[in-house]
Order: structure tokens, then sequence, then C-alpha cells
């Protein structure tokens, strides 16, 4: 499409010149742009960054670090939709940015100033894992995105030289120079605590972990969109579009869709319209006032990229889509439009693209298939704990056990608790997903669980650990302190789940009805919440405050 993924144009206007020129607000920039209407330059962008950043490595631009710089983004471990789509967004509009400034150094004669960073977006889960993100891939798709052409984190390349795993690997070694940007978290995961130093900016809507405090707010490197305990977006991919629409200086003022028709605008590629726009309707609940999520910044964004996204990029695609969860139907759906007269504004239907966004995202045939293994693993987070002796374990007796811990596991489900529950051999393969070595010190795990009804969520919540005296604590504290109150915590009294931490289900199985119960060395308490809008967002932070008092208490 162009690539700067801005172009001047007429909306009307179907033929255009072989060139056109933009300007780049914050760098005062005027840089040529090449147009090729046939041409998808996110996409473009990267299915080059795998071989361009294995030729930077093997040449290592004459073994010179401080000129073979790399800036990896990622998201968070769970990764989900905005993670994942934050990253690769905000990769590319970083990546044109540092171009446009590239080029203008080079014109005015100062390649003194020119620094050789290549921007390496890295999807933040096992590239094994992809195909369980359905959201993703069907976004990912739909914007002409292969996800095979994507680098992710556990990939050869990225775990020997961009996120080595030590702190000595083999990234000095082999001359490279990396830099990290953390989105839609603030702390860099446990397992790359040792890569802390490489963190540089950050971009999130969760509470601040205070951690890489180099990284401050007064550089414009550490955004962080949460203030008294709500964040003030519902997704990530909002920052980033705020972010490239300060870059081509468009204000609220030009977010009226209706005005396009008669304006030369700057537009933003096609590809990249969508995927922020989508991730913002699926993180919003499309604005729904009943979810509590969206607020006037993701308002705002929505209506902006409405407004100033190319959308005639997917006039041209609609009739040669190859993707297989893509058929014309659904995409006539989500652009009712297309077949319209040329003086016709084409623009996306909002509520049809959340709808089938949101469909294969919660799925639930989709969801019952699936196995505990999976279910508890798609969408999972580990938060370490603050004030827990540099992790020392406390010295105790068998009267007195140590009530601190060194982290919690937080997993979201988007099944009921009772289905989840049913699913044959729960508790075993619960188990099996804490033993393995990166979850071998939570001392807390808890299942968040998600349904909506009437556009509803409905909320419920387990926690489990290898210590019963700290699953008491915690469930103590969620029912009955006053910090937990707007929750709405309540314990349940369900058949599910029985005494002495053990559960029991009924399951239907193709031979009829059959019951199994499992017992763990701890409780496992379950709670209904009250508050629906009240996701692991809010609920985390939570926990971490009572581990973190449980761990100051322990030490006194």
């Amino acid at each position: 499409i162009f690539l700067a993924g801005i172009r001047r144009n007429n909306h009307h206007q179907r033929a255009m010149s072989s060139s056109t020129t933009m300007s780049l607000s914050n760098t005062n920039v005027d840089t040529a742009v090449d147009v090729n209407t046939n041409e998808n330059e996110v996409a473009s962008f990267l299915l080059s960054l795998p071989t361009t950043v294995s030729e930077r490595i093997r040449n290592g631009d004459g073994g010179d670090a401080e000129n073979n710089q790399f800036r990896v983004i990622m998201g968070n471990e769970a990764g989900d939709a905005d993670s994942i789509v934050s990253a690769l967004t905000l990769g590319y509009v970083t990546s044109q940015k540092m171009n446009a400034s590239s080029s203008a150094a080079a014109a005015a004669a100062a390649p003194s100033t020119i620094t050789s960073t290549t921007v390496v977006p890295i999807v933040s889960i096992p590239r094994a894992d992809m195909a369980l993100r359905r959201d993703v891939t069907l976004l990912l798709q739909f914007a002409g995105i292969n996800t095979d052409n994507l680098l992710y984190v556990d990939d050869d390349i990225v775990t020997s030289h961009l996120l080595p795993s030590s702190s000595s690997g083999a990234a000095e070694a082999a001359g490279t120079k990396a830099s990290i940007t953390l989105v839609d978290h603030n702390r860099i995961t446990s397992s790359l605590s040792h890569l802390s130093s490489m963190v540089t900016e950050i971009m999130d809507h969760h509470e601040d972990e205070r951690v890489h405090e180099t990284v401050t707010f007064d550089s414009g490197k550490r955004i962080i969109a949460f203030d008294k305990g709500h964040a003030t977006v519902a997704s990530t991919c909002t920052l980033v579009a705020e972010r490239l629409f300060q870059m081509l200086s468009i204000g609220e003022e030009e977010e009226d869709a209706t005005d396009v028709a008669t304006a030369v605008t700057n537009k933003i590629d096609g590809s990249l319209g969508l995927l922020l726009l989508g991730v913002i309707l699926l993180d919003s609940v499309n604005m729904l006032p009943a979810a509590g999520k969206g607020t006037p910044r993701d308002e705002t964004a929505i209506r902006m990229l409405l407004a100033h996204t190319d959308w005639t990029f997917f006039e041209q695609s609609s009739s040669s889509s190859s993707s297989s969860l893509m058929d014309a139907t659904t995409h006539n759906k989500i652009f009712p439009n297309t077949n319209d007269d040329a003086n016709t504004i084409m623009l996306p239907d909002r509520t049809a693209l959340f709808d089938i966004l949101s469909g294969a995202k919660n799925d639930r045939q989709f969801w019952m298939e699936l196995s505990v293994l999976d279910c508890l693993r798609m969408d999972y987070k580990k938060f370490l704990v603050a004030n827990t002796n540099g992790g020392k374990q406390q010295s105790t007796t068998p009267s007195s056990p140590p009530l601190s811990i060194q982290s919690i596991g937080l997993s979201s489900v988007l099944i009921d608790m009772d289905s989840l529950l049913s699913k044959d051999n729960f508790m075993e393969d619960m188990e099996t997903f804490l033993s393995t070595r990166d979850r071998e010190d939570v001392g807390l795990f808890g299942i968040l669980t998600v349904d909506f009804r009437d556009g509803k969520p409905n909320r419920e919540l387990l926690l489990t650990g290898p210590n019963a005296d700290v699953v008491d604590s915690f469930a103590t504290y969620l029912v009955s302190h006053a910090n937990t109150a707007f929750l709405e915590i309540t314990e349940r009294s369900s058949s599910a789940t029985g005494c002495a931490g053990t559960v029991e289900t009924t399951t239907e199985g193709k031979n009829g009805t059959s019951s199994s119960s499992s017992t763990m060395s701890s409780s496992v308490r379950v709670f209904r919440q009250g508050n629906g809008k009240g996701s692991r967002k809010q609920v985390a932070p939570l926990l971490l405050e009572h581990a973190s008092s449980l761990s100051l208490s322990s030490h006194l």
C-alpha cells in the first residue's frame, strides 16, 4: 500500500500517482513515499524481518555493535490479541518513523547522526501456541499477514541473539546490541529478568509495578495508562493509535468519518488500521457500557481509525481473499458497502467486526474441546511479589509454616467455572501445569473464568497452592477486606468443590455419566465475583498487595 503507512489521498480518487509526500510532525521530516496500491506494507515489513535480522547478525556490520542495534518490541507472556498486535503495529510505526529520520539525516549530509537500528516486533508466545489464538490469527489473516512469517519468542534466532537465555549470552558475542520495548506489561517476564537492564521503553495499561525505574515518565518512554486503580484505556493498541495520530498531527477535531469524502487527508495503511481497530473493539467489548471496559480515549481512537484509514485496500482484496477463516460472506458483513458506488464511503461495520472476532475468541465449543492444560496455558501470567527477601526461603518450624510467597500465577479462561471443573482429569492436569519448571515457584495459583450472559460478564475465581494456610489467607482477604469489597467476592457453595482440597466433578462421557475426584495436598477455594467488570487487571494488584503484606509480616 505504501512505505510509511500513510498516503495523502482523496477518498474518491481511485487512480493515484506513483509517489506522494508526507510529513511526520514529530521529526519535521518531509520524505518521498512510493505508492503501490497492490502492496501491503505492514505485511511486507513483517515478512522481511527474519531475513533482515539474520543478515545483520551474520554480517555484523563489521562487528561494530554500536552500528548493529536491534530494538525488540514484545508483549506479555500471556500473548493475547493486545500483546501480539500492539507489538507488531508499534514495531511497524516505529520503524517507519526511524526510516524517515534516517532519510532526513542522509539528505542533510549528516551520516554521523544515522543510527543503524532494526526494529524487531516479536510474538511473545511459543510458535506452536499461535494456533490457539483464533481471534488473533483471524484478524491477522484478514489484514493479509501470514502468521508463519512472524518472529516468535522461542525461535532460535530470538533465543540465541535477540533475547539470549543468559546475560552473557550470544547477543554480545555476535556483535549485536539490543534494547527492549515492553508493551501490554511493565515488568519483563521472570524468565527474561536477566535482561532487565535492556528495557528502555514501556507502553502499557496495567498498574505500574515500579520496575525498570531508569525508564522514566519524564522521558516520554514510560507510558502507563493506569490511574487510581483503573486502566485509562482498555487496550495498548489505543496507545499505539494515539502515538500514530500524534506523528501525523491528526487531532480529535478531525475524527468524524463523514468529513473524509471531501478532504485530502493523511490515510493510514488499511491493514494497520484494521489491526488496531479490531483489538480496541475486542478489549473495550465494543464500548458496551455493561462491560465497563471502554474509556473515552478508546472511543476517540476507534472513531479516528474509522475516519483516517484507507479502507479501499479491502475493496481491492475482497475478491481474492485466501484466508481459510475469512470467507466472502464474512468479509461482506464487515464491509457492507464494498459493492456500492464510488461516492459511498466504505467503512467497516464495527459491531460486525467485533462480533466476528469475539465469536472466534469466546467460542464455547472451542473452549470445551480444549484440554485442561491448553485452557490454563492459553492466557497465563506470572506475577512476582515484592518484599520477598530476595526470594530466600524463610526459616520455619512444622508448627509455623511460612505465609510469604515469591510469585502468583493467574490463568484467564473463557468458559464458566463448572464447565472447566468438569473436564476430564482437571485436578491432575492442573497439578501437571503447575509442576513445570517455570511455575514450580508459584505460591498461589488462580483461575479466573468468565463467560458472557446477555452481554454481561459472569466471573468466578479458583485459588489453590502448595500451602493451605496461604490459600486460606487469600480467601479471607478476598471475602472480607475493605480493599476487595468492590469485587463483591463470595465463596461458592457448590458440589463442584469438596472439603480438604478435594474437587469432585460429574462429567458426561460417551458411555454416560461418571464421577471422579482428586485430592491435592492443599485446599482449593472457589468464589463468585458479583462485579463482572473486575478483570485480572484489577484482581492481580489486590492479590499482590496481600502477598506483599504477608511477606512483610514474615520478616518481622
